[in-house]
């Protein structure tokens, strides 16, 4: 290289997150880059309401919806990912392997050639939060969970946002902590692929992310 050439400036790349609700998808805008292989391009949202798990006739439709947003969210960025999301509002079980993977394949097909992960929550996202208790305690000094929660396989608790409210005592646990839990999680370093506790859901999403380091 000639004195005084610049190296080709690297395109921005994106990834884009859909799903439910707001405070789901800002969740995994927080998670995302604790867990991507490599360095995380930005996290961008579709702002527009997404639901999947209950799509059968609508899916195809839907997740072609998705990857037209994800598209011009991108812009003139590379699509370097597609992550979405859905509760279960199931406990993890036959039902849930069934649903997991028929909307997998289905992802796989209509996203083909950009990496993509499916947040399907068993029962719900607080599960997940579940996983990093300092984190609550971070949040909120007087925040503790119980050790038997700890203990717990926690992609079989039921009515996780529920049970947190009853838990957690005051403040009154509210949707909108979920991703400043997760914020701190993050923070504190207690995000892994493997944590410390049990979420058979959750261990799904992080092998689907941890399989995007052949396009890291």
């Amino acid at each position: 290289m000639s004195r005084g050439s610049k190296l080709p400036r690297r395109r921005r790349s994106v990834i884009v997150v859909a799903g439910e609700g707001d405070y789901d998808r800002k969740v995994l805008q927080h998670l995302l880059p604790a867990l991507h292989p490599g360095e995380c391009p930005e996290v961008r949202m579709l702002k527009k309401p997404i639901r999947l798990a209950r799509a059968h006739a609508t899916l195809n439709p839907r997740l072609q919806d998705i990857k037209k947003h994800a598209a011009g969210i991108a812009d003139t960025a590379e699509l370097a990912g597609i992550v979405i999301h859905a509760d279960l509002d199931g406990v993890a079980d036959d039902s849930y392997d069934t649903l997991r993977r028929r909307l997998r394949e289905e992802m796989n097909g209509v996203f083909k050639g950009t990496p993509s992960a499916l947040a399907l929550a068993a029962y719900e996202i607080e599960a997940w939060l579940m996983l990093f208790p300092k984190a609550f305690t971070a949040l909120h000094p007087g925040w503790t969970l119980r050790e038997t929660d700890c203990r717990r396989d926690l992609a079989k608790l039921e009515k996780a946002k529920e049970h947190l409210m009853k838990q957690l005592g005051k403040p009154a646990y509210r949707l909108s902590d979920a991703p400043l839990i997760m914020k701190k999680a993050v923070e504190g370093g207690h995000v892994s692929h493997k944590p410390p506790g049990n979420n058979r859901s959750f261990l799904d999403f992080a092998k689907d992310i941890a399989a995007w380091h052949e396009a890291a």
